[in-house]
Parts: C-alpha cells; structure tokens; sequence
C-alpha cells in the first residue's frame, strides 16, 4: 500500500486569508455603515435642532409683536380713559355754566330796582348774593319771591341785613343804605335740565 501525502497547508493559508479578508471587509462595512448611521442621526438632529431654533425664533418675534400690539392697546385704552374723563369734566362744566347762566338771568329779571347786588359768588350747592337796598320791604318781597315757585334754588335765606352806622350826613330816613347777605341752597348739577 502506498500512502499519498496531500499538502492541505497552502489551501488551509488561502482560506484563513480570504477569511480574514471577509472578516476586515464586514468590520469595514460595519464601521462605514456605523459612520453613515451616526452621520444621519447627526445630520437628523441638527434639522431637528435648527427646526427647533426657528421656531423658537418666529415665537419669540410673535411674542414681541404680541407685547407691542399690547401696549398699543394699552396706550390707545389710557388715551381714551383720559378723553372720557376730560369729556365728563366738559360735560359737568357745561351743566355748571349752564346753571350759573340760568341763576343770572334769574336775579336779573327779578331784582327790584331798589336793590343793588354787588356780589355774586357760589360755593358747592350755596349762592351767596351780597349787596344794598334802599327799601327792606322790598328787599323782603325778593327773597319770598326767591324761594317760592322756583325751580333753581331750594331755599333762600336772608342772612345779614345791617344797617350803616349814621355819619350825620343828610341822608333822609329811608333813603340810607342797608347792606345785606342772602344765602340760597340751589338745586345740583342734576337738576339742570328741570
């Protein structure tokens, strides 16, 4: 019997490197594919992050276009909160003068000729007249006047009605100056269109 002897060593040398060849190009298809995968999750991330970023920047110019719109409004309602109030003011005014004007043409279409006023002044709801007469009585019959059937005033008061003190001039009697002061408590602001 003949023994033959194959060398199987260059075989088995070929097939390690051919296997170590595969082995080299799986790891380097794994790692350019591991590279590839972290690249895009990368790549993916910073849309997400750059997405993220404008976003947050359209919402921050949002918001300020928010805040100044807000303070417009704000502006615009602090504005009209003082031309509402400068309108009451004028409103109230008007009213006021309106009164004043009626509680003239009052005192002077009644005003007896013997009485003189030299002084009109108001304070709140009272009408101070002050002034002379030569007569009381007529004097008197003004106030009753006054203070019946009117509709500005709701009661009128002869406050002061005094007498000068005689200087020894020639002055008749009944003739001399007596100096008076009438309260009236008019009616209100309200009443102005009674």
């Amino acid at each position: 019997m003949r023994v033959i002897l194959f060398n199987l060593y260059p075989y088995r040398a070929f097939r390690e490197k051919k296997r170590r060849q595969r082995v080299m190009a799986d790891l380097l298809v794994g790692l350019v594919a591991g590279l590839l995968l972290c690249f895009s999750v990368s790549v993916e991330f910073t849309d997400r992050v750059a997405k993220k970023e404008r976003f947050q920047g359209n919402l921050s110019a949002i918001e300020s276009d928010v805040a100044n719109q807000v303070q417009v409004v704000q502006a615009k309602k602090d504005r009209v909160a003082v031309l509402e109030r400068q309108i009451n003011a004028l409103q109230a005014v008007e009213k006021e003068s309106f009164l004043a004007s009626n509680w003239v043409s009052f005192l002077d279409g009644t005003v007896p000729s013997t009485v003189s006023i030299t002084k009109l002044s108001a304070s709140k709801d009272v009408l101070t007249i002050n002034g002379f007469t030569k007569a009381v009585s007529s004097l008197a019959t003004w106030v009753d006047q006054m203070e019946d059937g009117n509709h500005l005033f709701h009661s009128v008061d002869l406050i002061t009605l005094a007498e000068p003190s005689s200087s020894g001039k020639d002055e008749k009697e009944g003739q001399q100056r007596h100096f008076f002061e009438i309260k009236a408590l008019v009616r209100g602001v309200s009443d102005a269109s009674r």
